[in-house]
């Protein structure tokens, strides 16, 4: 290889020094819709995109501005717009040109297409002598929308899956519960009446009274088995007292299991679906599991108000708080059960540490009509 060679080097080439035509083939060739406004809100150049779509108007019912290649100054409003729309855009123009504002960028639904589709609209200011001047640009993004679209309804299908599916286990532990208490508890009381009937008739035979005492013992022993599962699974006095009530024993029941002290602030009555009902009372059950599992605290405060047309729960720990790791962890099912019933209710939970320590979980869900 000769001496002096010099490996080619790569160049920027400003616009202005590209062949004559070049420089707007080459926006011809972007699929954006893109035009150059002047000061005077004039489209002075369009690329072949944006007049292709604009001499769609016809179309719509509207003429189209001859054969589409000449820029018309009233061309940069989409046919689309409303009155509001429009008025919007031309305050962000202005907004863009006094320097508010560096950029704007706006998305629209253009229902005139058939079918829909969906634009983004981006307006960037030309620096220097060309002050003044906008780039006006315009992305169709329909199938991005359609996408969230979509996500957004299977995302509302799962939830209202969930919850029927939720509805569904909670009418089957109902049941169960119910089967436990009347239907097994049942037996068991005959069973316990029976062998005391025998045991007072066989007593005075050697060795059989002490073995009827013990299986008499033993299906007392069977009985509290079941009134406390039936109890576990959905306690009877949500049907025959009411939430007030049951939440009142479940925190004394909770007190009493735990070793941690509680203080208990309730309304005299409040009126909820039976679907709220559950919801409040699960939730309140999944909040004390967790202050006695993980916050090891000693004492804490449960307070349920009416605020206006919501019902107010707020359970307060004097534990050693939460982290964000705890509360975003993928595993933290309890956490996320607790804000899906809220949700579906049309409340929401928050969970956050309190600022004298511990935990504070509140739960607001609408009063019924």
């Amino acid at each position: 290889m000769g001496t002096g060679h010099k490996e080619p080097t790569a160049t920027t080439v400003p616009v202005a020094m590209l062949p004559e035509g070049l420089a707007w083939k080459t926006l011809d060739a972007l699929s954006s819709r893109l035009c150059l406004v002047d000061s005077s809100q004039r489209i002075i150049a369009a690329n072949r995109a944006w007049r292709e779509f604009l001499a769609c108007r016809a179309c719509r019912g509207q003429p189209a501005s001859g054969d589409g290649s000449e820029p018309d100054s009233e061309q940069w409003v989409m046919p689309c717009w409303d009155t509001e729309t429009a008025s919007f855009v031309d305050q962000a123009i202005r907004d863009l040109r006094s320097g508010k504002q560096h950029s704007f960028s706006f998305e629209y639904e253009c229902a005139s297409c058939v079918p829909t589709r969906w634009y983004l609209m981006q307006i960037v200011c030309l620096p220097g002598e060309s002050a003044g001047w906008l780039v006006i640009k315009h992305d169709d993004i329909s199938e991005r929308k359609f996408a969230e679209q979509a996500q957004q309804l299977a995302a509302v299908r799962l939830k209202q899956l969930g919850a029927h599916l939720e509805s569904v286990r909670e009418e089957q532990i109902a049941a169960i519960a119910r089967e436990l208490h009347d239907e097994l508890g049942g037996v068991m009381t005959m069973l316990k009446l029976d062998l005391a009937t025998t045991a007072a008739k066989v007593e005075k035979i050697d060795g059989l009274g002490s073995k009827f005492a013990s299986l008499l013992e033993q299906v007392d022993a069977a009985l509290q088995v079941i009134k406390r599962i039936s109890t576990g699974l959905r306690p009877t006095t949500l049907d025959t007292l009411g939430l007030m009530a049951t939440i009142r024993w479940h925190v004394e029941r909770f007190s009493r299991a735990s070793g941690i002290s509680t203080e208990l602030q309730l309304p005299d009555y409040v009126r909820l679906s039976d679907l709220s009902t559950i919801a409040v009372f699960r939730i309140l059950q999944e909040g004390l599991t967790n202050v006695a599992s993980h916050s090891g605290a000693s004492k804490v405060s449960i307070q349920v108000a009416k605020n206006d047309s919501e019902l107010v729960m707020v359970i307060i720990d004097n534990g050693h708080g939460i982290t964000g790791e705890q509360l975003q962890h993928p595993e933290s099912f309890g956490i996320l059960g607790m804000s899906e019933r809220a949700h579906y209710l049309g409340g929401h939970l928050s969970i956050k540490n309190h600022q004298d320590g511990g935990v504070c979980l509140r739960l607001c869900i609408p009063l019924d009509s």
